[in-house]
């Protein structure tokens, strides 16, 4: 029963057809129940929806099982076994949990049965390592540079522009959902896939190789691709186009992008520097358009006078948690959400109409505040 057929512990292809019936199957992935948050003890902790709890628990039981068993006897001394796998429920569950936002890709789904699987006491992964780009080819002088880099920084920089270009490789999104038949010692596999098509990298190269130099050698090679892209890209509701790259760096290290920029491409390009939140409500957004490269210190986000200007700008109600976690993501979305709206108000209603709401959503937030 161990060895019944080597091939099909190989990966077969399952045909994707019709992917959102594999996506969108609540029989065999029911839906998470949505989550409340209520204050007790002057503590806001997360609740399940009791009905949907309830719903959800009695739909996991009732879901397909991926194993079933069949027993008949033949007479009294004779009896066949018959084991059925449920591949599809299997698929319908990893895919299920495939990222779903803003994806257009098609997802690819396979199985496999293995039937000589033993656990392991321990689970021991490859070790990590970083790979080399000696074999890299160099890249030319970054054209505005004043200074020269050199041969190994223009390896990374050949190796990183390559990752920002459309023929970069894509990376793949793999969910897979397992079930073992323990007294056989089988594990069926079902996996779901889908192939993203995403630029960047992580450029790890030692303390003092030049990384900085690097990166903005980056930015002035793709400059004049970027503008002509920029210029033919349409606008997305909620958003304002700003065609400047972000640079984020703890505050003690904003002044010395500041100064590299200057040393390497000299006036080349509009560098908007946004240290503490006093620099950032300075800010117009014109400003901001008009920047090239905007250095901004990370710190600013864990501040707490910027979370409470963000909530006043998106002219949400509720206030954002003291600490982090899931109540804290829950409410950064919908002001995140409500933001999108207040930028297309600000757009087509001006600031006085965006002024008005935030007005309005900050005394119906002082009057929830007195509630409680």
């Amino acid at each position: 029963m161990r060895h019944v057929d080597e091939q099909l512990s190989q990966w077969h292809p399952v045909d994707t057809h019709d992917h959102e019936d594999y996506v969108n199957c609540e029989r065999c992935a029911p839906p998470a129940p949505q989550i409340k948050y209520i204050r007790e003890k002057k503590e806001t902790i997360a609740v399940e929806d009791q009905a949907q709890a309830g719903e959800h628990e009695r739909r996991l039981k009732r879901r397909p099982n991926p194993f079933v068993t069949q027993l008949r006897l033949v007479d009294d001394k004779t009896g066949v076994v018959r084991i059925g796998i449920n591949i599809p429920s299997l698929l319908h569950r990893a895919a299920s949990r495939l990222p779903r936002r803003n994806v257009s890709e098609q997802i690819t789904l396979s199985w496999r049965l293995d039937t000589s699987f033993t656990p392991t006491a321990v689970l021991e992964l490859p070790r990590f390592t970083i790979p080399s780009n000696n074999q890299d080819m160099e890249h030319g002088q970054p054209p505005s540079f004043v200074l020269p880099l050199r041969k190994e920084q223009r390896r990374s920089l050949s190796w990183m522009i390559h990752r920002e270009s459309a023929l970069v490789e894509p990376f793949i999104e793999e969910e897979i959902s397992e079930a073992v038949l323990a007294p056989l010692g089988w594990r069926a596999e079902g996996r779901a896939q889908r192939s993203v098509h995403t630029s960047g990298g992580v450029l790890a190269d030692q303390v003092g190789y030049g990384k900085t130099a690097i990166m903005l050698g980056l930015i002035d090679c793709t400059a004049k691709s970027i503008e002509n892209a920029f210029g033919k890209t349409k606008l997305i509701p909620g958003k304002i186009r700003v065609k400047a790259s972000l640079i984020l760096v703890p505050a003690h290290l904003t002044g010395q992008w500041s100064s590299e920029v200057t040393k390497f491409t000299d006036k080349r390009f509009k560098v908007v520097t946004i240290k503490t939140v006093t620099n950032l409500k300075a800010c117009k957004i014109r400003t901001l358009q008009d920047a090239d490269i905007i250095i901004v210190a990370s710190s600013i986000f864990h501040s707490n006078a910027y979370l409470k200007n963000l909530r006043l700008l998106a002219a949400a109600d509720a206030p954002f948690p003291s600490t982090d976690g899931r109540h804290f993501n829950a409410q950064l979305a919908k002001i995140l959400s409500a933001l999108k709206i207040q930028t297309d108000r600000l757009q087509h209603e001006g600031s006085l109409a965006v002024l008005k709401e935030t007005k309005v959503a900050e005394s119906r937030c002082a009057s929830l505040h007195l509630g409680l």
